[in-house]
Parts: C-alpha cells; structure tokens; sequence
C-alpha cells in the first residue's frame, strides 16, 4: 500500500470504477455511442445528472451509473454541469478515488480502500 500511495497508482479495482465513470460521462455527454446513451435515462429535473437506474443487474451501464450517481455532484462544476470538461472530470474522479485509496490503516487494506 506504501508504494501505492506514494506513486500515486490505483489498484485493479479502482481502475475500473476510474475508467467505468470516465466511459459513462462521456456517453452522456456526447450520447456516443448513441445506442447505450438511448438506454440510460437522466433524471428530468433541470439541475440534477442523476441516472435512473433500471432494474439491478450487472451490466456495464448499471454498475457505472451507480458509480456516477455516487460522484457526480463531487466531480462536476456546478455552474457548467455536463459542460465541465472532460480533463476536469478526469482529474477530480482520480483524486477522489486515490484519496479513498489511501485511507485507513498505512500499510494494511481495508474495504473502505475500495467504497466512494
């Protein structure tokens, strides 16, 4: 965990909730590919991004518009929201995601390690 920590890497598991957040904001903003962009329902209130998720399953789209749900008020600039730049999103989910990273026990991982 040190070495982790100190190089800034992310573990496997926080990869994929980085890139699973980095594809679904780009679906919906881009609505590229339109064929999965016509399967995710935004909620229609004007100010909010939250996804509507459809039933439990264990697909890409409902695993990453969990993880959206759970990051998105943190990682978009209120006053732009799906106009904040992509960069921007990159770099605040990253951040985010190394800090839960590296909570906890210094040298021992934990589950909150992996939880946002």
């Amino acid at each position: 965990k040190p070495i982790f920590n100190k190089l800034k890497i992310l573990t496997v598991q926080n990869l994929y909730k980085y890139h699973s957040i980095m594809e679904f904001s780009k679906i919906i903003k881009y609505r590229r590919p339109y064929t999965l962009f016509e399967c995710i329902s935004l909620s229609s209130r004007a100010t909010s991004n939250t996804a509507i998720l459809t039933k439990k399953s264990n697909t890409f789209l409902y695993e990453a518009a969990k993880l959206w749900n759970t990051l998105h008020k943190r990682i978009l600039t209120p006053a732009k929201g799906l106009e904040t730049s992509l960069n921007l999103i990159r770099l605040r989910t990253r951040g985010i995601i190394l800090q839960t990273q590296s909570l906890d026990l210094r040298d021992t991982w934990t589950p909150s390690n992996f939880q946002l």
